[in-house]
């Protein structure tokens, strides 16, 4: 009522057009992951365990992603400088990571793997450095928020500035897994995978241990 009455038009609820579409992103990302494995019919036990396991890394971070994601858009205000942008940036990648890892899961020379496998570390190191972006953001805005406006409580301003150095740490992580020093063959497998994995072990442990300490006190 108060844009009509002054003669001003409503904004556009930019954010909610932009939600809606990462929902649908997001959706895709984990329906591509599955289709793909439709494709590869094992031929043995030990095929099934392999896709079963590339199939839950896949969906682990597209899932964490959309979390992140999801966790910071509650609470971000639609009209902030550089948000929309960065959600372009997160959603093409999002959308990519299924093409990426589908050709990770295909190659078969050595020298093709090596460039598949820096490819998609680079897409997911992207995704997490965008959600670590927009966590910064959120806190930034809240800090230029007016004292007239609600703000964030310091417990959630603390969260959001935890979320964005982990986010930030899991990028960095697959950003330099992508460098040649790192695609070496080990006894267990190459060095660069392993990255991975522990990235995201790391990132779970820390959380679990967090919730642990907060429910004790």
């Amino acid at each position: 009522m108060a844009a009509e009455d002054d003669g001003r038009a409503a904004p556009p609820r930019i954010r909610i057009r932009v939600e809606s579409l990462s929902d649908l992103v997001f959706g895709l990302a984990l329906s591509i992951g599955s289709l793909i494995l439709v494709g590869r019919a094992p031929q043995s036990g030990q095929d099934l365990a392999v896709n079963v396991v590339l199939f839950g890394f896949g969906f682990a971070i597209v899932v964490l992603t959309w979390l992140g994601y999801s966790r910071t858009m509650a609470v971000l205000p639609a009209d902030v400088p550089y948000a929309l942008a960065t959600n372009i940036v997160l959603l093409f990648l999002v959308a990519l990571e299924p093409y990426l890892f589908y050709v990770l899961q295909s190659v078969q020379s050595l020298d093709l793997l090596d460039a598949a496998s820096a490819a998609y570390a680079l897409d997911v190191g992207g995704m997490f450095f965008m959600l670590a972006t927009l966590s910064q953001l959120m806190v930034r805005e809240d800090k230029a928020r007016s004292h007239g406006q609600q703000r964030l409580t310091p417990e959630l301003l603390t969260r959001f500035r935890r979320f964005a150095k982990a986010d930030a740490v899991i990028g960095l992580v697959f950003f330099a897994s992508a460098l040649p020093i790192f695609w070496i063959d080990t006894p267990a497998g190459f060095l660069r995978f392993y990255m991975w994995g522990s990235s995201l072990l790391v990132l779970g442990v820390s959380v679990a241990s967090r919730r642990s300490a907060k429910r004790q006190n």
